[in-house]
């Protein structure tokens, strides 16, 4: 069996710090760190385009990173699985937040916006006009996302938002000719949706503006390979990407207690074969745990220096 945990690993900072409490928060998962043979691995974002856990679905799906794209841009057809037959490529629009400092600009996590369906739906009503003869197209997907269809030729490499979320936009924001015919209508997209009724009933409910759409995606579509056997616990996610460790704490406690402990059979451990899948920012870690059956099972497990590799760079 696989368990996968994004989000799994903290940041490097505050790992040490944070292994310290794992005995009392998460007894399961620290035994169990104890006894797997460990596989750490380096994760670099940006030559990925997307985050370690979004890397992952892709690559469980067999997604091959086309020619001159980053590998995330098969969130595109993954995300709009439905609504992608054919080959043409599938490109995404996220509603997102800018937040503007005094020198640089962030973009919110898009797991913060909390967009309803009639939300959407009105801003794409301001939204649509704009995009008559541009060479842009759009449809809506859900609340929270778009799709889009470029103008030919226009194939820029683009990052996730998910991946992007929290840094300097600079960073990300490409600011060449060939995007320029997207900057320009997002620009005007941006002025429509300026003191949007929209918006306005989204601060009353103490929420951000919708104020951008982020550009992502544009990979063609391909038959997604079967998932096998998986548990995917998502608990940890959104504190380790917001670095609130002490929400990650107890999401880590209560994601030890009613996952992982049902599956621990003598000494803690599984009683099958497990595979323990844990993702950070900028590495990974696979966990091998078998059982110890016959003699070996009288005897106590030798530990292994887990801390090793959880508190430092892969």
């Amino acid at each position: 069996m696989l368990i996968v945990i994004p989000g799994g690993l903290p940041a490097l900072p505050v790992a040490a710090e944070l292994a310290k409490l794992l005995p009392e928060r998460a007894p399961t998962l620290h035994g169990w760190l104890k006894a797997a043979t460990a596989r750490p691995a380096p994760f670099d974002l940006r030559a990925h385009g997307c985050t370690a856990f979004e890397s992952w679905q892709l690559s469980r799906a067999g997604y091959t990173p086309e020619a001159g794209l980053l590998q995330g841009a098969g969130l595109g057809p993954l995300l709009a699985a439905d609504h992608a037959a054919g080959s043409d490529a599938v490109w995404l629009a996220e509603l997102v937040h800018l937040a503007l400092g005094a020198d640089q600009a962030n973009l919110l996590d898009p797991s913060m916006m909390d967009l309803r369906a009639e939300e959407s739906a009105a801003l794409l009503d301001t939204a649509r006009p704009l995009f008559e003869d541009t060479g842009f197209a759009v449809d809506e997907l859900s609340p929270q996302r778009w799709r889009l269809r470029l103008p030919a030729g226009l194939r820029p490499q683009t990052a996730s938002p998910t991946a992007v979320a929290g840094q300097r936009l600079n960073e990300w924001w490409r600011q060449d000719t060939e995007t320029r015919p997207w900057r320009r209508l997002l620009n005007e997209i941006q002025m429509a949706w300026h003191e949007h009724p929209v918006n306005d009933a989204r601060a009353e409910r103490g929420l951000p503006p919708v104020n951008a759409l982020w550009l992502y995606g544009g990979g063609t579509p391909w038959t997604a390979a079967p998932a096998g056997p998986e548990l995917v616990l998502t608990g940890l996610d959104v504190p380790q990407r917001a670095g609130d460790w002490s929400a990650w704490l107890d999401a880590l406690a209560e994601l030890d207690a009613q996952h992982l402990r049902p599956l621990a059979g003598n000494k803690g451990l599984p009683g099958t074969p497990t595979e323990l899948l844990l993702l950070g920012d900028d590495r990974t870690a696979a966990l091998t745990l078998k059982p110890r059956g016959g003699l070996l099972g009288l005897l106590p497990a030798p530990k292994k220096n887990w801390s090793a590799w959880w508190s430092h760079p892969a």
